[in-house]
């Protein structure tokens, strides 16, 4: 069998207990590397295109750039990112497929019983992500980071409603495909459920470049895996980035947790946290 048909295949975790260290290393990580590498080729390949296009017309170009060059530069993103999972899709299509049977092992729920069980998973994702910003914001973390004040002077540049696509379409599925996915999935099947949840969500908080988003990406990625375990359906941590995103960009888009008193801050932050264990703990008894 060839070695890209091997790190397509979902192994099961009887065939992988005789792998060495080594080949279940590079069976979690090389579809992460092809995943990136695909995305930066692409995004180079985009932005020259780019560059020659409106090097025909310089002066539009650079007018038009002043208002625009951070909603462009999203926008090359979003299309790298979806050539990316492209590339590895077969896999990540492979352990998604694997979620079925434990589906259907936990039983067929009604309508409205599937409907709460999201309401809750989607409050969980919105309480607890506006309650680790707000708390970060409060400590004065947020403030204190160069890299993190680059990075959200080009996330909040970008157009608001192009932003919303970006950040709580594009981004949620091309991630959770490939951290909860891929990683989580075979992290599990290789070593074992402990060391998968901690390993992948400690992977995607790196994989934000700045140690803010670091230590909050690790923060939600747990929550993420937790819930993706307990709901047995890709869905579930799709739906919780999604809510988590567009809660904390439509909130903060234009400076909302600058805007309010210490009082307030502290009420929120609190409220959230609050009500986020309050979910939490409904759904760690209900499923």
């Amino acid at each position: 069998m060839n070695f890209w048909k091997t790190m397509n295949t979902r192994w099961d975790a009887e065939s992988i207990r005789s792998w060495s260290s080594i080949k279940k290393a590079v069976y979690i990580l090389f579809p992460l590397l092809v995943y990136f590498l695909i995305h930066d080729m692409a995004k180079v390949i985009l932005g020259v295109g780019l560059n020659f296009f409106m090097g025909r017309n310089p002066e539009w170009a650079v007018e038009f750039l002043k208002g625009n060059g951070y909603t462009i530069s999203g926008m090359i993103n979003g299309a790298a990112i979806l050539f990316g999972v492209a590339v590895i899709w077969r896999g990540v299509s492979a352990e998604i497929a694997g979620d079925k049977p434990r589906m259907e092992s936990a039983g067929t729920c009604k309508n409205e019983e599937i409907i709460s069980k999201y309401m809750f998973l989607a409050a969980l994702a919105l309480l607890s992500a506006i309650g680790l910003n707000a708390l970060f914001n409060l400590v004065g973390l947020t403030e204190s980071s160069q890299a993190f004040a680059q990075t959200a002077k080009a996330q909040y540049g970008v157009d608001f409603w192009i932003g919303l696509v970006l950040y709580g379409v594009l981004s949620p599925f091309a991630e959770e495909a490939v951290f909860r996915g891929l990683i989580f999935n075979r992290m599990k099947r290789c070593f074992h459920y402990g060391i998968a949840l901690v390993v992948s969500s400690l992977f995607f908080g790196c994989y934000h470049g700045n140690l803010v988003q670091a230590v909050y990406g690790s923060l939600l990625g747990l929550l993420i895996a937790y819930t993706y375990e307990k709901y047995k359906s890709f869905a579930a941590p799709v739906l919780f980035h999604a809510a988590a995103n567009v809660s904390v960009f439509a909130m903060t888009y234009h400076n909302g947790l600058s805007n309010i008193s210490m009082g307030a801050k502290i009420l929120l932050t609190a409220v959230s946290l609050l009500g986020a264990a309050g979910c939490l703990l409904y759904i760690m008894k209900k499923y």
